[in-house]
């Protein structure tokens, strides 16, 4: 894989801030050349508030993943993973809102963050058990329908005078 990525931050005001970028990936496993497009907008509120809005596009080649080889390990066997001949790219487009607030003090500081994201898989990849041999399980790596992930995260933070640090957070997703 060979890539290239350009960025630009544009500073439209005090106020709004885009960051949008590019990036050019040449495969040995993809004919094409694959662009992933990327995009960003800050809105700063006031001193303490950020509204963000975020765009981004990527890809996976078809080739097997060290994760594909986990997954059975992790049951106890050995498997071995084929890439189907028909095997595309799996293509992504994500996007995410999120609004940051902090309070400062002189001793203390608060605040949080709340970010929604939705995320779109086409041709995800999935293994479909073909069979086994002497050695364990065989998988075929397939294309699927696609699929979609989204959900909202929530964060917590305070500090106290830079020695007492506090920070959860907590994501709900389907």
């Amino acid at each position: 894989d060979l890539g290239a990525f350009l960025q630009s931050d544009w500073e439209l005001s005090n106020s709004w801030n885009l960051l949008s970028g590019i990036r050019i990936d040449n495969h040995n496993m993809v004919d094409e050349l694959i662009l992933s497009p990327r995009f960003s907008i800050l809105y700063k509120h006031l001193s303490n508030t950020q509204f963000r809005i975020n765009y981004g596009s990527g890809f996976r080649a078809p080739q097997s993943f060290d994760t594909d080889l986990h997954m059975a390990f992790a049951g106890g066997g050995i498997s071995r993973v084929n890439l189907s001949p028909e095997l595309r790219p799996e293509k992504s487009q994500s996007f995410s809102t999120s609004v940051n607030y902090d309070k400062p003090s002189e001793h203390f500081i608060a605040g949080f963050t709340i970010e929604t994201f939705y995320t779109r898989l086409e041709d995800a990849f999935y293994l479909q058990p073909i069979g086994q041999d002497n050695f364990g399980s065989l998988f075929e790596k397939q294309n699927g329908q696609g699929a979609t992930v989204q959900g909202l995260t929530l964060e917590l933070r305070a500090n106290y005078d830079k020695k007492i640090q506090l920070e959860t957070g907590f994501t709900l997703q389907s």
